[in-house]
């Protein structure tokens, strides 16, 4: 009786050893080491849910998504209580494409817990997946009630708000993932689009100078949006889904030097890398209409008339590419073409300073001064220096 108890002492023993080496391979990233010695402590106690959870968190890591679900199938039997055992192998399900098993999984997870911000998380991603923005944004929201300072809800509930064109609201997701989380290079990139989107270039150039210097290689950074993995005991999490893809960051990167070598004159190497943008993201309106400009710079103005058309046929609602249209219009000497391209930005945002001012030159060359005067008049309003004194010397 005492050699049985003290066998059954030893081999627990032995168990609990092996579990740790796999926790602690597993932080190193030797995800086979880590199953090895997983699969060693479950074969000396086969009762380790926990254990069998870790397993298939490493059979995840190196793709076997199959046998790793088996694993969280185990985990459950043994004890079907525990939150992120679902969580777990709802990513796993995610990851084989399963995304309404998946979304099961966490809303399983919910009833077991209904503060657990992870499956809240997770479940947005999925129903992202599906398209499902205002079903993402509601999980992404709930998340943030259970964590406030999860930085990747607010990114991520910025990426499904951009999607359903809620602009203002994106761009303020992006500040408050940023506040929570200042070195979130990716967050400050997205904020930096949005903001050229809406034609505030300055704030743009200084959201992606930002985003450079706290990853100057963002084509190698690890992902800043995924899902987080539980290893229960240690709390262990680990990124997975990636929102923006490797492709696009490479994008960024030429773009990023396109705007460099602008800013230094050089405008032809400055068109050469923003066409590299555009061969890796042919939809990158932002490098397009930043080409435009570099070719109005070197009076292509049929060229950058294109490339600010094409920016315009990727975001419909683009300030800065109908102001840099109507310049390259006027340029080309379709002055009504030109009135029509700042109409159009008014129609988007009627307190457009540059609008104004544009259109009334446009006004005076097509021989209308009155309609010249009366725009100027709007402009030096709005506090354009320029068109108060165009007013003075022209408009009695």
């Amino acid at each position: 009786m005492t050699n049985e108890s003290s066998n059954h002492s030893l081999s627990v023993q032995s168990a609990n050893d092996y579990f740790k080496d796999g926790e602690k391979k597993f932080r190193s990233k030797d995800y086979q080491g880590a199953i090895d010695s997983y699969s060693k402590a479950i074969e000396l106690n086969p009762n380790n849910a926990i254990a069998y959870n870790n397993r298939g968190n490493a059979k995840d890591e190196l793709g076997d998504y199959k046998s790793a679900l088996n694993d969280y199938n185990k985990a459950i039997d043994i004890n079907g209580v525990d939150a992120s055992f679902y969580i777990n192998r709802g990513v796993v399900k995610r990851h084989s494409d399963n995304i309404e098993g998946a979304i099961d999984d966490y809303t399983k997870a919910i009833e077991l817990d209904p503060q657990q911000a992870t499956a809240y998380y997770n479940r947005g991603i999925a129903k992202v997946n599906l398209c499902d923005h205002k079903g993402a944004i509601y999980d992404y929201t709930k998340a943030i009630a259970a964590n406030p300072n999860h930085a990747k809800s607010y990114y991520n509930r910025a990426i499904s708000k951009k999607n359903i064109n809620d602009i203002k609201g994106a761009i303020s997701d992006y500040t408050k993932a940023i506040e929570a989380m200042p070195v979130f290079a990716s967050a400050y990139y997205n904020r930096g689009n949005l903001m050229d989107r809406l034609g505030r270039r300055k704030a743009a150039v200084t959201d992606h100078e930002k985003a450079l210097k706290i990853k100057p290689q963002l084509i190698t950074a690890i992902n800043e949006a995924g899902e987080n993995k539980n290893l229960v005991e240690n709390k262990i999490a680990n990124d997975f889904s990636n929102e923006e893809d490797r492709s696009r960051q490479g994008a960024f990167d030429y773009y990023s030097q396109g705007n460099a070598e602008q800013k230094r004159g050089n405008n032809q190497s400055a068109i050469d890398c923003y066409t590299k943008a555009i061969e890796v993201n042919p939809n990158y309106a932002e490098a397009y209409n930043y080409r435009g400009l570099a070719n109005y710079n070197l009076c292509d103005y049929q060229a950058a008339l294109n490339d600010y058309s094409k920016a315009i046929d990727i975001n419909s609602t683009y300030e800065d590419a109908y102001i840099g249209c109507g310049l390259a219009k006027s340029a080309l000497s379709d002055n009504q073409g030109a009135i029509v391209a700042y109409e159009k930005v008014l129609v988007i945002n009627p307190k457009n300073v540059a609008a104004y001012r544009n259109r009334g030159i446009a006004k005076e060359l097509a021989g209308n001064l009155e309609g010249a005067c009366s725009d100027w008049r709007q402009a030096s309003s709005l506090g354009d220096a320029d068109a108060a004194e165009w007013v003075k010397a022209q408009c009695c």
